[in-house]
């Protein structure tokens, strides 16, 4: 099972703002407790308000990733600095009749607008008829939700108490910290384990040279909670056309040179590869050939391999318990199985008062029968005098 965490997702523009009303709200900054609109809001599919284009795209990527055999894609939404977090546009998922989680109760909700995308090497048409979703081929794709976001100063981020009921919508949580303070701030407070911890930080490898130190402490640090580093390989290695060729020559270069630099701090470990936004249409790459390209940058061969499949796996298992973080489970209810009998289901469903009581009484019979044998050796042993061991009795008889 092979894993592709950042395939992003196209996000709807947000409505017009609301009127203020007379002179309330003046001079204030956009982070106050004031509250926002949200571009979500009345959506019955994550397909609404994008273009045609967008969606032929998204539709085209994520058939890409299917054929060359990823089993789970993450659709990333990535959002600029800010203090609220961005509302999950995941009403349903974008292919849900190509989720095995989903499939049996998928109806086409989501999919009618969207473009009607195989996770197998289907493509998108964007017709938004609303015609039945073609079925998967093969075992189909996971698809989970992620919310990405730039950070820059310690003081603007997304991750507070207040968003915590909107961030439990996705499903991952990552950063991209752009200086050495935010960098010290995702690998210490925001990995620290709780409802809004981070999972995932991706670093900036192709745009310039590492311009702040990479500091192995709070690497280590931010491995040790959980998080994971992740290097985006698309645009580096494969940049739109719209790049000039000198451009791309240093984008590459740098990528080679700050990969290597994450690889040896890290010695290789906690370290996921995903394919990232910026790159060329078919920018992405199968999961083996990832593998090679993390090998020929200097990663061993057998965590260049747990860098597409295992890494990324223990990312999704550590979300989970983020978003469960503490939570109050219900009591587990038994469903009686079909054909079982009127009286065989009642008795199922009946509170296990009794074997409790019962329980109780064996016990205390069992420890009324212990403490009787305990007084009967007690009896006995006032009778026949304190026992002798024979080294005692041996040294009586020679006194004697």
């Amino acid at each position: 099972m092979y894993f592709d965490l950042f395939l992003p997702f196209p996000v709807a523009s947000a409505p017009i703002q609301a009127k203020k009303k007379g002179g309330q709200g003046k001079n204030k900054a956009s982070g106050s407790g004031a509250s926002t609109p949200n571009p979500t809001s009345g959506r019955r599919s994550c397909w609404d308000g994008l273009e045609v284009e967008e969606k032929d795209g998204f539709a085209r990527t994520f058939a890409l990733a299917g054929h060359l055999g990823y089993s789970v894609v993450g659709c990333t939404v990535s959002r600029e600095p800010e203090a609220h977090a961005f509302a999950s546009p995941f009403v349903a998922l974008p292919y849900p009749h190509l989720d095995p989680r989903h499939s049996h109760s998928s109806t086409g909700v989501g999919s009618g607008s969207s473009g009607n995308g195989s996770g197998r090497g289907g493509s998108g048409s964007g017709s938004g008829s609303g015609a039945a979703p073609p079925k998967a081929k093969g075992p189909g794709m996971v698809q989970v939700t992620r919310y990405h976001f730039r950070l820059d100063d310690a003081k603007v981020n997304p991750l507070i108490a207040s968003n915590t009921s909107i961030l439990r919508e996705y499903d991952i949580l990552s950063c991209y910290p752009t200086n050495e303070k935010a960098m010290q701030l995702a690998c210490t407070d925001l990995s620290n384990p709780g409802p809004n911890q981070l999972s995932i930080i991706t670093l900036p490898l192709h745009e310039r040279p590492f311009h702040f130190r990479l500091n192995r402490k709070q690497v280590k640090q931010a491995q040790r909670n959980g998080v994971v580093f992740e290097i985006l390989y698309s645009a580096a290695l494969f940049p739109s056309p719209n790049i000039p060729a000198e451009t791309a020559r240093r984008w590459r270069q740098n990528f080679m040179t700050n990969t290597r630099e994450i690889i040896r701090i890290t010695s290789g470990k906690g370290v996921i590869f995903s394919s990232g936004p910026g790159g060329s249409v078919d920018g992405l790459r199968g999961p083996l050939d990832v593998v090679n390209l993390a090998a020929v940058l200097g990663m061993p061969a057998n965590l260049a391999k747990d860098s597409v499949s295992l890494n990324p796996k223990m990312v999704l298992l550590k979300a989970q318990a983020r978003r469960t973080f503490k939570a109050v489970f219900s009591m587990p209810k038994m469903m009686p199985a079909p054909g079982l009998s009127t009286t065989e289901t009642a008795a199922l469903q009946e509170p296990p008062e009794a074997d409790i009581d019962v329980a109780i009484d064996t016990d205390v019979e069992m420890g009324d029968g212990v403490k009787r044998q305990r007084e009967q050796g007690e009896g006995e042993d006032a009778k026949t005098g304190p026992k002798k061991s024979k080294k005692q009795a041996t040294v009586q008889a020679v006194m004697a």
